[in-house]
C-alpha cells in the first residue's frame, strides 16, 4: 500500500476492504452468468461488473471484459443527467445500450444501481453483458448493410427497469418485443440479480465498517492507484511513439480505414493523441468515445496497471485527444454494432504496440512488454428454431480463444484469450452441439498461425461445422469481422505479426453421406469435398443449407524478435507439436530438419545466413522524413535486444552485432536497411484477401548483418511508425 493510503487508513484494513470491493465485483459477475441464459455470457464471459463513488468514478472492475466496465461510469453520468428529474431512487436499476449515451454498443446492455445509505447517495453498482440479438436488421446483433445506428435495433437511452425494488413488466415487454430470442429477457433478469447482489455487500460492509470508512477506502483506492502509476511513469523514458493499424471493409465495400495513434509520455502524464485516423465509416464498425476510452484504458491497465487497482486514478494521467466524425469517436448517427471487434480493438491494438515499444525502452519493465494479443475479434453468426423448437440467434464464441502475445522472454500462449477479457473461456463443443442444431468437424489450432519470432507468438484455432437435426433443415448465418486481408497482432523487436482471419463456406459437400454410413468426417479444410467460397469478413447473412459446411479461424499472436534467433531445436519441437509447418521452419525461422525431425545444425547456420544475406539484397526503400527514430539522453541505453544506445560514445548500434548505424543525433531511419515484402512473408496465406496485395510487410534491418529490427505491417499512403525517446538516462525520465 502506498504512503498515500497509509497517512490515512490503517494499510491492514485498507487492503482487506479494497480486495473485498474487489470480491464483490466478481461476485456480482458469478451471479449474473449463473442466471442468464446466454451462450455469450456463459460460453465467453463476455460481461463486466463495476464499482462506482456517486460520481460515477470508477472504483473497481471486475475481473470480465474490462472495455465493458470502464464504460459503465459514463452510463452513470448520463443516467444522472437524463433521469434526475424522473428521480433517482433506493431500489431503482436503470438500463442503457446507446453508444451515444455511454454503451459500447447496442449489444451490450448496462445497468447501473445506485446505493443509498440512511438516504444518502454513497455510490453506483453496474452490470454489462453482450445480448444474443438487438432485433436489427439481422439476427445477433450485427446488421451487416447498416448506414446508420436506427437500423441495428433497439436503441435504449437510459431508462427505469427497476422502480424501487420492483421490475417494470411493461418496459421488460417492450424490449422482448424488439429482439428475437427469449433468453434476452432472462439474461437482464441476471443483471437486476448482479445489481442485486452487488447492492446487498456494499451494504454489509458499511453496515461493519461504517459509512466514512467506506467512503476513504473508494477514495483512497483511487488516490493509490493514480499516485502508483505516476510513480511508475517516471520510471520511463519521456517520448513520443506512433503507430498505425488498419480496418478492412466496412460492410458495404471493401474500405480500407486506419487507426493513427501517437503517444506522448511526458514526467507522469500518458497523452494518446489520435489525429490521423480516418473518418466515419459507412458501416457498422465505428465506435464512439465510449469505445474509444474504454480502449485506451484498457490498454494501460493491462501493460502498465498489473500491481495497480484499475480505476479512476489511472484515467486521472491520461488525456485522450481525438476529433469527433473518425472511425474511433464518430458523430451520430453513424452505425456502431460492431465497434468492440473493429474500431475498439484496433484501438487497443495500436495502443498497446505505443506502450509496448515504451517498456522495450527500460531494463527495469522490458520483461512486460509483449507483442499485441490476437489482434481482432469476431461475431460468427447462426440463427434459426433450435432442436428444441425455440427461436434462438447465437454467436460462436470459440475465437475468444485467441493466440497470446509473445513475451520477451517466452512464447505467447496458445488460445489464450481476447486481450479485452481478462477471465477469457471458450464454449464446449459439446454444450454447443447440445444447444444448437449444429454439428461440429473440427476445432483445432492453426499450425502456423503464431507470429514468427525468437519467441513465437500464441496460436489461434479453426472450426468447421454443419446443420444438424434442425427442425427447418436450415438456418441463418452471417459473419462480422476485422483483419482478413491484413493481420492486426503486430509483433516486437522484429517478430512479426500472427496469422489473419479467415471465413468459408463450402457447397455441395458429402458430409450428410458419411454420416449416414458411419464414415470418417473430415478433420481439416483440405479434406472438405465441395465447392468452397471464401467469404468476405463482413457477410451478410444467408442460409446455411445441409450440405453446406462454414468454416472460420482467427487471428493468433504476434512475435517477440527475429525468427533466425529461435533456438533450432524449439523449431523441431513447434514442428513436432504441428504448431510449425516444415516450410516456415526452413524459409522463416532458417532451420533445417532431417526426415526424422532432427536439426542439421551445419545446414541450418548457412540457410539462416543466406536468408540474413537475402535481407540485405533486396531494395532499401525510400521512408518519409516523418518516419523519425531519434535519441536524447545519457549514459547506455537499448531498446530491446536490436538497438544499443550510447551517448558517451555518439553511437546508436546494432545489439546483434554490434555495428555503428549513426550518432545519436541522426535519423535512425536512415542508416538501416528497409525492405518491402509481402504478407505471405510472416507465414503461409491464410486468408484469400491477403492476395490483393494492398498491404506489405516493412522490415527494419540492422544494414551490416540483416537482423531484424522490427516488422511493421503497412498501406501505400498511409502514416509510418517513428519514436522519440527524450532526457532518457537509468532511471527513466526526468522529473
Amino acid at each position: 500500500m502506498s504512503e498515500v493510503a497509509s497517512t490515512k487508513m490503517d494499510p491492514v484494513t485498507f487492503e482487506v476492504l479494497n480486495h473485498r470491493l474487489l470480491s464483490v465485483t466478481e461476485e456480482m459477475g458469478i451471479q449474473y452468468m449463473r442466471c442468464s441464459g446466454s451462450n455469450v455470457l456463459i460460453t465467453g464471459n463476455d460481461a463486466a461488473t463495476a464499482i462506482m463513488q456517486p460520481d460515477g468514478a470508477l472504483v473497481t472492475v471486475g475481473p470480465y471484459i474490462v472495455t465493458q466496465g470502464n464504460v459503465l461510469p459514463l452510463i452513470v453520468s448520463s443516467t444522472k443527467k437524463l433521469c434526475d428529474d424522473l428521480g433517482i431512487n433506493d431500489g431503482d436499476i436503470f438500463i442503457c445500450n446507446d453508444p451515444y449515451l455511454g454503451a459500447i454498443h447496442q449489444p451490450d446492455f448496462a445497468t447501473v444501481a445506485p446505493i443509498f445509505w440512511e438516504n444518502e447517495l454513497v455510490g453506483w453498482v453496474g452490470a454489462s453483458g453482450h445480448q444474443l440479438d438487438t432485433g436489427g436488421m439481422d439476427p445477433g446483433g450485427f446488421s451487416i448493410k447498416a448506414v446508420d445506428v436506427h437500423q441495428e435495433g433497439l436503441r435504449m437511452p437510459p431508462v427505469k427497469l427497476v422502480d424501487r425494488g420492483e421490475i417494470r413488466e411493461d418496459l421488460l415487454q417492450l424490449i422482448l418485443n424488439q429482439v428475437r430470442d427469449p433468453l434476452v429477457g432472462l439474461d437482464v433478469k441476471g443483471q437486476v440479480a448482479a445489481l442485486n447482489t452487488g447492492r446487498q455487500r456494499i451494504l454489509e460492509i458499511i453496515d461493519t465498517y461504517g459509512i466514512d470508512t467506506m467512503k476513504t477506502v473508494m477514495n483512497l483506492s483511487i488516490e493509490f492507484a493514480r499516485k502508483k502509476l505516476r510513480d511508475r511513469l517516471y520510471e520511463l523514458p519521456d517520448g513520443e511513439w506512433r503507430e498505425v493499424q488498419y480496418i478492412d471493409h466496412d460492410g458495404h465495400e471493401s474500405k480500407i480505414y486506419q487507426v493513427v495513434c501517437k503517444m506522448t509520455k511526458q514526467a507522469g502524464e500518458l497523452t494518446f493523441d489520435f489525429e490521423g485516423t480516418s473518418p466515419n465509416a459507412k458501416g457498422l464498425i465505428n465506435c464512439t468515445y465510449a469505445g474509444l476510452q474504454a480502449a485506451v484504458l484498457s490498454s494501460i491497465y493491462i501493460n502498465l496497471c498489473w500491481d495497480i487497482p484499475w480505476n479512476q486514478g489511472v484515467r486521472d494521467c491520461v488525456e485522450i485527444r481525438t476529433t469527433k466524425g473518425t472511425v474511433n469517436n464518430c458523430t451520430y448517427p453513424a452505425p456502431c454494432a460492431m465497434a468492440t471487434i473493429s474500431a475498439v480493438i484496433v484501438t487497443i491494438d495500436v495502443t498497446w504496440r505505443c506502450l509496448s515499444q515504451m517498456l522495450l525502452s527500460t531494463e527495469t519493465y522490458r520483461k512486460e512488454a509483449m507483442a499485441v494479443w490476437s489482434g481482432t475479434s469476431m461475431a460468427p453468426i447462426f440463427a434459426g428454431t433450435s432442436q428444441h423448437g425455440f427461436p434462438f440467434a447465437a454467436t460462436e464464441m470459440s475465437h475468444f480463444g485467441g493466440g497470446g502475445g509473445a513475451r520477451t522472454f517466452a512464447d505467447g500462449v496458445d488460445t489464450a484469450g481476447i486481450v479485452f477479457n481478462t477471465t477469457p473461456n471458450m464454449p464446449n463443443i459439446e454444450d454447443q452441439e447440445a444447444e444448437y442444431p449444429v454439428l461440429y468437424l473440427f476445432r483445432k489450432h492453426l499450425i502456423d498461425s503464431g507470429g514468427p519470432g525468437k519467441f513465437r507468438g500464441g496460436r489461434s484455432a479453426e472450426l468447421a461445422y454443419i446443420v444438424y437435426n434442425a427442425p427447418e433443415n436450415q438456418l441463418e448465418g452471417l459473419f462480422a469481422g476485422t483483419g482478413a486481408e491484413m493481420p492486426n497482432a503486430i509483433g516486437i523487436n522484429g517478430g512479426m505479426p500472427g496469422s489473419a482471419i479467415r471465413v468459408a463456406k463450402i457447397q455441395g459437400t458429402d458430409i450428410g453421406t458419411r454420416l449416414e454410413q458411419g464414415q470418417m468426417i473430415p478433420v481439416s479444410l483440405e479434406e472438405i469435398n465441395g465447392k468452397i467460397e471464401i467469404l468476405s469478413c463482413k457477410h451478410t447473412r444467408s442460409i446455411i443449407h445441409p450440405d453446406d459446411v462454414w468454416y472460420h479461424s482467427w487471428q493468433a499472436g504476434g512475435g517477440y524478435g527475429d525468427p533466425l534467433l529461435r533456438v533450432p531445436n524449439k523449431v523441431a519441437e513447434d514442428v513436432a507439436r504441428g504448431a510449425v509447418s516444415t516450410y516456415c521452419a526452413k524459409d522463416i525461422y532458417g532451420v533445417i530438419l532431417s526426415a526424422s525431425n532432427k536439426v542439421n545444425f551445419s545446414a541450418t547456420n548457412k540457410n539462416r545466413k543466406d536468408i540474413r544475406q537475402k535481407r540485405l539484397k533486396k531494395t532499401n526503400v525510400e521512408i518519409p522524413d516523418e518516419a523519425c527514430y531519434s535519441f536524447n539522453g545519457c549514459g547506455r541505453q537499448s531498446v530491446g535486444e536490436a538497438l544499443v544506445i550510447d551517448f558517451v560514445e555518439d553511437a546508436v548500434s546494432c545489439g546483434y552485432c554490434g555495428f555503428r548505424h549513426c550518432g545519436t543525433e541522426a535519423n535512425l531511419i536512415h542508416h538501416i536497411h528497409k525492405i518491402y515484402s509481402p504478407l505471405i512473408s510472416s507465414g503461409p496465406v491464410r486468408g484469400e484477401d491477403y492476395d490483393l496485395g494492398r498491404f506489405n510487410l516493412m522490415m527494419l534491418c540492422c544494414s551490416n548483418c540483416g537482423g531484424l529490427m522490427d516488422v511493421q505491417v503497412v498501406l501505400e499512403g498511409a502514416p509510418r511508425a517513428f519514436f522519440h525517446i527524450r532526457n532518457w538516462n537509468d532511471t527513466g525520465s526526468s522529473e
